[in-house]
């Protein structure tokens, strides 16, 4: 089992590390705090060929990350979703790189892209969450079962033919090759409509009292530019 108090500990020093860091960058630059960096056009290429142009948020979590836990908990998707324009797409794409010495980050990157094959998002997200950071209760295959089968639905057998099909194995071989594509290293990463990139730090770090509205205010505004 995964120790998930290394994580916690790790992600907890290097968060606050990143805040450090990024507000002295920003003090060197200006005086006013930057809570979102534009995009080079090169990289604002590479998103639009990989997701179009239309109106877009693209979050890069991983369910070990403490940070995308707190993230997940203070925002949910339906939240988020009754703030923004209806036209907007949220694509979430899981960061496989933490926990890969025992395998679990695999086994929970295949349970994100058979939750997007059966639509089940939205209701597997936060149990699976729970279940790595709350009770410990995911480590193999089938807790990941249990949890889509107590919360969607959807039977074992249906669940085993998701997993086990081509389309999975494909599914989930391009969220990571996405992550390589976009050098992404720190999650949660959120990109707005393939040009922006906000600065979670810096956004928690002026008041952290207010992270979460500041956030879907930061992430409103940003849409329409």
């Amino acid at each position: 089992m995964i120790n998930i108090k290394k994580y916690v500990l790790f992600f907890s020093m290097f968060f606050l590390l990143l805040i450090t860091s990024s507000n002295c960058i920003a003090s060197e630059k200006s005086p006013q705090i930057s809570f979102y960096d534009v995009l080079t056009k090169d990289e604002q290429k590479l998103f639009i060929e990989e997701f179009g142009k239309k109106p877009v948020i693209v979050e890069f979590f991983s369910f070990l990350c403490p940070h995308c836990y707190e993230l997940h908990k203070g925002i949910n998707q339906k939240k988020l979703k009754n703030k923004i324009p209806k036209n907007v797409k949220i694509i979430k794409i899981h960061y496989g790189k933490i926990g890969q010495e025992d395998g679990l980050s695999t086994v929970l990157g295949y349970a994100w892209v058979v939750a997007k094959m059966l639509n089940v998002e939205d209701k597997v997200i936060g149990p699976i969450f729970d279940g790595i950071h709350k009770n410990a209760s995911i480590h193999d295959y089938n807790s990941i079962k249990r949890i889509f089968v107590k919360n969607t639905g959807i039977t074992d057998n249906m669940f085993h033919a998701a997993w086990n099909s081509n389309i999975a194995k494909i599914l989930f071989e391009k969220e990571y090759d996405l992550v390589e594509k976009f050098g992404i290293h720190l999650v949660p990463d959120i990109y707005i409509n393939n040009k922006f990139i906000i600065n979670l730090s810096n956004l928690y770090s002026s008041d952290n009292n207010n992270f979460y509205k500041n956030y879907i205010n930061l992430i409103k505004k940003l849409l329409k530019k």
